[in-house]
């Protein structure tokens, strides 16, 4: 019986040793990652976050989730002259036995205008059970798009104006659409962390939504010729 705990104790040591070393493995192979990335799109690259992103990016429901927020493998640039920063992002809910991490890449954007606040996610059967007690997001024409996706603003007029019928056929193709969430002159698009490439998908659906405002909107709401400074 003496033998048993020689044995695990040691395989329990290694075990947790192989752990470290894979988990100090996998992130140095997402930093060259994203290095790579940066370089492929001509932008800046920072292993850690020099701004304090999910302080500067607050406005958003994303960034104020849980505790222990922070950002990661930051890479930030210009778009179609308008400036963009794409990072992971982890915060952590819960603690002691109940705590979890909770690991996304995040994407954000200058918008050629002021934004009501906006969010899109993936529906929930917590928001079908809350839309049976009269709390409904907002139901669009396409009835896959709202079964799809759970849509809530603070100016409805401004969410139809946004998710017009070419944009929900777009995001609809896209397979698995990423959150979104817009205010003022910023609009934040993540996922949950995947490869590097990833994030060059968050680029050409961001690219897309920017695109797709309609020409009355901007009129309306816009704010200029792009600045290059807005993320």
């Amino acid at each position: 019986m003496e033998i048993f705990p020689c044995i695990v104790f040691p395989a329990f040591i290694a075990l947790a040793a192989a752990l470290i070393v894979f988990g100090i493995l996998r992130a140095r192979r997402r930093r060259e990652a994203m290095a790579r990335l940066a370089a492929e799109l001509g932008f800046e690259y920072y292993p850690d976050d020099p701004w304090s992103l999910e302080d500067k990016y607050a406005m958003f429901e994303l960034f104020g989730r849980g505790h222990s927020r922070g950002a990661s493998n930051v890479i930030c640039g210009e778009v179609d002259g308008r400036a963009v920063v794409a990072f992971d992002y982890r915060y952590t809910t819960g603690s002691g036995k109940n705590k979890s991490t909770h690991s996304y890449q995040a994407l954000v954007m200058g918008l050629p205008i002021l934004a009501a606040g906006l969010r899109m996610r993936t529906e929930t059967v917590f928001d079908r059970l809350a839309s049976w007690v009269g709390w409904d997001d907002i139901d669009f024409e396409s009835d896959e798009f709202s079964r799809r996706y759970h849509v809530a603003s603070e100016d409805r007029r401004f969410a139809y104006d946004i998710f017009h019928a070419r944009l929900i056929e777009y995001l609809l193709a896209c397979g698995q659409a990423p959150g979104l969430e817009m205010k003022g002159p910023l609009m934040v698009l993540f996922e949950s962390q995947g490869d590097a490439a990833n994030v060059r998908r968050l680029f050409e659906i961001g690219r897309e939504i920017v695109a797709s405002i309609p020409d009355y909107v901007r009129s309306a709401r816009g704010i200029g010729q792009p600045t290059g400074d807005e993320a």
